[in-house]
């Protein structure tokens, strides 16, 4: 799709503000870690793609819109930078497009430090209304609990035939939403609750990530993988005690390696040097504990954060090995189209630099309701309640979001 403005003697406007006193407007795209938030507002252009090359498709796009914007203006290196919102779908034959959004309006806050980029030279932050919170209720879906039993079985068989390693899948819920449905107040709780995690809304998709893709700045690029999952427990001691044994579980470590393995190989093609931390730590967030291992590498010089994200995704910590089998499985016994779940979603700069995490512990926001997806990974030793109860803990984070 061509973008809505032509990107001909544009100019793009820097200036650095005040971090404090700036509400999220109503329709805003939103990405946000901690203290660091980017808040787009409106469309300068919009690209979308689909299929196998909706990566390449998307990073042409946006390199010919950039390469002849003026930017005017600057705060840091990092900031001198035409930035756009990417939501890609899992599955290049999902029925929705995958979307690179630039914002007519850009903020952005890093710790201490923030600016406002815009396509308008006298943009002023407008006014916003306080939204109203909206309690949600969530049902089964399209994969019930049986029917969810019934995939992992099926997926267990294929297993133990030595057809495949690891498969991952999911379920979803929904919840009807009312006319003036507002998503602000859900954000707002999962950044919250969740600051460790990558929190976002673009193009309809939400949720509160704990799994980056890829980050890159300055030809350095990481990723932080996520396999292994156990509840958390109510007492301190017994908390520590599941800590430590999903650090000692051979059934999660056997899930993790594999999902670190699928990363590294996938790296090394676009980089100087990968390396991943040798021993998986627990990562704990409010719900669950997960088993995480971070990556370092040093990209080539002809590297794109795009290039590099199409190649690793899906990884085996969202769609499984062997790779193609792990989503030929997962379209035959997921009954629905996972959209931009379990998909990168985030931020990419004209200059190369980009954050990009997985969508996970969220969903999307379609017609009159609201779909949530959660899933897990399926290898030789899976119990099909006990991956059923994962899914439930997994939930926990959209619907108390809506609660």
């Amino acid at each position: 799709m061509q973008e809505l403005s032509g990107s001909e003697d544009l100019q793009y406007f820097i200036t650095e503000v005040d971090p404090e006193g700036f509400e999220i407007p109503e329709n805003a795209t939103i990405f946000a870690r901690g203290n660091n938030l980017m808040v787009g507002i409106g469309e300068q252009a919009r690209f979308e793609a689909t299929g196998a090359e909706r990566f390449q498709q998307l990073a042409k796009q946006f390199s010919e819109f950039s390469k002849e914007i003026q930017i005017i203006g600057s705060v840091d290196s990092s900031a001198s930078s035409i930035n756009a919102m990417v939501a890609i779908s899992f599955s290049p034959q999902s029925e929705y497009s995958s979307v690179l959004i630039v914002p007519k309006t850009l903020l952005v806050k890093r710790q201490e430090k923030a600016w406002v980029a815009s396509f308008e030279k006298d943009f002023s932050w407008p006014e916003v209304e306080q939204p109203t919170d909206t309690k949600l209720e969530f049902k089964q879906a399209s994969q019930t609990q049986a029917g969810f039993i019934d995939s992992v079985e099926k997926a267990l068989e294929q297993i133990d035939d030595g057809e495949i390693s690891k498969v991952v899948l999911a379920r979803d819920l929904v919840a009807e939403i009312p006319a003036d449905f507002d998503i602000r107040p859900a954000i707002e709780k999962l950044r919250e609750r969740f600051p460790s995690c990558w929190v976002y809304s673009i193009n309809g998709n939400f949720g509160a990530s704990p799994e980056l893709l890829i980050r890159s700045s300055n030809g350095e690029a990481s990723a932080r993988v996520l396999a292994g999952t156990a509840g958390r427990g109510t007492d301190p001691d017994v908390d520590r005690a599941i800590a430590e044994g999903l650090s000692h579980s051979a059934k999660n470590l056997h899930e993790h390696n594999f999902a670190v393995d699928s990363i590294t190989r996938a790296m090394e093609p676009f980089t100087d040097s990968v390396e991943a931390d040798n021993t998986p730590f627990s990562l704990q967030l409010p719900d669950v504990w997960h088993l995480a291992t971070d990556i370092h590498a040093k990209l080539s010089s002809d590297a794109s954060i795009l290039e590099v994200a199409s190649a690793l995704h899906p990884t085996a910590a969202v769609a499984g090995t062997p790779r193609l089998s792990a989503q030929k499985l997962i379209e035959k016994l997921e009954p629905f189209d996972r959209g931009v779940y379990a998909g990168p979603v985030g931020w990419i700069g004209s200059n190369g630099s980009g954050e990009l995490a997985i969508a996970l512990r969220g969903g999307r926001i379609e017609n009159d309701q609201v779909r949530a997806f959660a899933g897990c990974g399926i290898v030789s030793g899976s119990e099909p309640e006990a991956e059923l109860s994962e899914t439930k803990l997994k939930f926990k984070a959209v619907k108390n979001a809506f609660d």
